[in-house]
């Protein structure tokens, strides 16, 4: 006999779940998988650390070599580099005030071909942004603004690395979630 589901509250501890990734462990794995996968299309072994740019708020171990950085809010990427095999921008973009110009720092300072792994708030809803944490965010990102971003990315030099994976695989009990983007730089 099938069991019936059981019904989660919004305060539920989502390592009580096996199957519902928390945000922190989703982050994690998108970020280690991206880093195989780009390792094994570059055919390359860097001893050059990546460096993590967090503004999630979430635990984050830099994949690849050890000695990586992470800086936390308000830090800039400008300064590292060039040459950094990976950048990774946990939702970063849904809070600078200018995505753009973080796409440009972080195309100065990766090396060629360089991985450039993104998270970011999504919200598929309409009108203002009312999602838990709105008033930490400057935007969220919808499917309209999504693909906006990748035509910015691929303007400014970026291209997309692993195909787009429209399902949700992170926290599910909020309001809203979280989207990732990942990017080769050429």
């Amino acid at each position: 006999m099938a069991q019936a589901p059981v019904a989660l509250s919004r305060t539920c501890d989502l390592t009580d779940f096996a199957d519902c990734l928390s945000v922190a462990r989703w982050q994690q794995c998108l970020a280690e998988e991206a880093w195989t996968r780009w390792q094994d299309a570059q055919h390359v072994r860097t001893r050059t650390p990546g460096l993590a740019v967090n503004w999630s708020g979430a635990p984050f171990v830099v994949p690849g070599p050890s000695g990586a950085r992470v800086l936390f809010r308000g830090h800039s990427i400008n300064g590292h580099g060039p040459g950094l095999p990976a950048i990774y921008g946990l939702s970063v973009l849904d809070h600078v005030d200018a995505p753009l110009r973080f796409l440009r720092q972080a195309s100065r300072v990766l090396r060629p071909g360089g991985l450039l792994v993104l998270t970011f708030a999504f919200w598929n809803a309409e009108g203002p942004d009312c999602a838990a944490g709105c008033d930490d965010r400057l935007r969220i990102y919808d499917a309209r603004s999504w693909t906006k971003l990748i035509a910015e990315a691929r303007r400014i030099g970026f291209s997309t690395f692993g195909g787009h994976d429209w399902a949700y695989h992170g926290d599910l009990l909020e309001d809203h979630t979280l989207a990732s983007l990942v990017l080769t730089w050429r």
